[in-house]
């Protein structure tokens, strides 16, 4: 948009190029750009030229445009100007008065094709050194307006890029897939975040997120970042390795170093060899608790059909959670006489 409008600012100086001196001119533009809506792009201004005998172009006052052609036939009028945002070609067409004209300026960008239709019809006359003062001053003031404009792009594009490296920086020690953004899953739409990785904003970010990518599918494949990345299968499809291969290669070592919490959520065979060596036989309201206290338990819970079968004896007394407290709500009956 910031070329576009910068394109759009020839129009003043070329649409009045054929006003005498003193003469004061309307003109009517309207944009005409992919995915600008109808009407949002017309402007109504008023431009005051001084005399110009052999009605020459007027050159625009930005810096690095040149008029490279110039063509007058009758009364058509083609104009080419380069600029480092574009080339346009500029055509007017005036009546036999020359008091009114219709014409077009289409532009080339690497942002793609813009064409802008204007209109110009002279009102009078008007004081042209005043005219030019004041034009010179508003150029000013737009160029400074335009500069500042940039510097807060500039700071919020810088801005904008640190928090997505800090996200995915954060995205490796949490090991949550989601906080690469636009550099992890892309849930099918690889070609718009490969688009969006492009983009100037992105461009700081784009080499330091992708080295934050490839050490998280490194630590994917490990025991630690396995278990806390939860064995996403996102992840795995991003990193493009499989969740059974993984578990495959870590499961032995998890069952070796007995990290239970690995085993108890990935490692079934693993877990079990853990269960039967050190859960059966346990008492679990046991004032003796060691770290298979919780995991004995866990397993259990998850795997119902193999927990073992309480010894009659236990019977007579509350072994269990749901024993202890089915006792404690008969004491409560007990105390109020129900």
């Amino acid at each position: 948009m910031k070329r576009v409008l910068a394109l759009a600012a020839l129009l003043m100086p070329f649409a009045s190029q054929a006003a005498d001196n003193g003469e004061l001119w309307e003109v009517t533009t309207q944009m005409n750009m992919a995915g600008m809506p109808a009407g949002m792009g017309t402007q109504t201004h008023q431009v005051c030229n001084e005399k110009s005998a052999e009605r020459k172009p007027v050159i625009p006052a930005r810096e690095n445009c040149k008029v490279t052609d110039y063509k007058e036939s009758g009364n058509r009028v083609t104009i080419s100007v380069t600029c480092p945002e574009g080339t346009s070609v500029i055509e007017q067409t005036f009546n036999a008065a020359r008091t009114e004209y219709k014409g077009t300026m289409k532009t080339k960008t690497r942002d793609g094709d813009m064409t802008v239709n204007m209109a110009g019809r002279k009102l009078g006359s008007c004081d042209a050194q005043q005219a030019q003062k004041a034009r010179g001053e508003q150029q000013a003031a737009t160029r400074q307006k335009m500069q500042q404009a940039q510097a807060q792009s500039a700071a919020a594009f810088a801005q904008m890029s640190a928090n997505q490296v800090a996200q995915c920086e954060e995205a490796v020690q949490t090991m949550d897939a989601r906080k690469l953004g636009i550099y992890g899953t892309c849930d099918g739409q690889e070609e718009y975040c490969k688009t969006m990785r492009s983009q100037d904003v992105y461009k700081d970010a784009t080499p330091k997120c992708a080295a934050s990518r490839a050490e998280y599918c490194r630590r994917f494949q490990t025991l630690d970042g396995f278990l806390k990345a939860r064995g996403d299968e996102q992840a795995a499809k991003m990193c493009n390795v499989s969740v059974e291969k993984v578990k495959a290669a870590q499961c032995p070592q998890a069952g070796k170093t007995e990290n239970l919490e690995f085993l108890l959520s990935f490692c079934t065979e693993e877990a079990r060899a853990v269960a039967k060596s050190h859960c059966a036989g346990r008492e679990y309201t046991s004032r003796v608790q060691d770290k298979y206290t919780s995991y004995c338990a866990a397993y259990y819970t998850k795997y119902v059909d193999e927990r073992p079968a309480r010894p009659a004896s236990a019977s007579s007394r509350p072994s269990t959670t749901t024993d202890a407290v089915q006792q404690g709500v008969n004491k409560l009956k007990g105390l109020f006489g129900r």
